[in-house]
């Protein structure tokens, strides 16, 4: 099992290094609208892809508090975009408020899957053929 502890330093390296973690700042501050609608980053993750559903799935599972947070952020948005609003400027997310709040679960599912290629060969549950994963033509079968 010490290919999964590796992965994991590999990944964890690659999202907290110094250039990454600055590049992050900036385009958060300067190139990402959601902060004005309150949002965090990882509010805007895309939910079809299997990866992201699986990490919300246990999200739900493991703190369902943030879940439920996150769904009210993206209504309080989809409600303000869809009427041409933003929050006033003091409601804004604020850097030092940015959670990341999907990172581990994304982080897990990455080891997870490194793992099983690196072992097995066997794809996870959520990309075997036939699941929402290979339909939505990610999927190599």
């Amino acid at each position: 099992m010490a290919g999964t502890s590796e992965v994991a330093k590999q990944i964890a390296w690659k999202y907290n290094s110094a250039p990454v973690q600055w590049f992050r700042r900036v385009a958060w501050s300067y190139l990402w609208g959601g902060r004005e609608y309150g949002l965090h980053f990882h509010d805007q993750a895309f939910e079809p892809a299997p990866e992201v559903t699986e990490a919300l799935r246990r999200l739900n599972l493991k703190e369902p508090w943030l879940f439920d947070e996150r769904k009210k952020r993206l209504s309080v948005a989809h409600h303000l975009a869809m009427h041409g609003e933003i929050l006033p400027k003091t409601k804004w997310t604020k850097w030092e408020d940015e959670s990341w709040y999907l990172k581990p679960y994304l982080d897990e599912i990455e080891a997870e899957k490194e793992a099983r290629a690196s072992s097995s060969g066997l794809l996870p549950s959520f990309m075997k053929h036939g699941s929402a994963y290979s339909k939505s033509g990610f999927g190599g079968h």
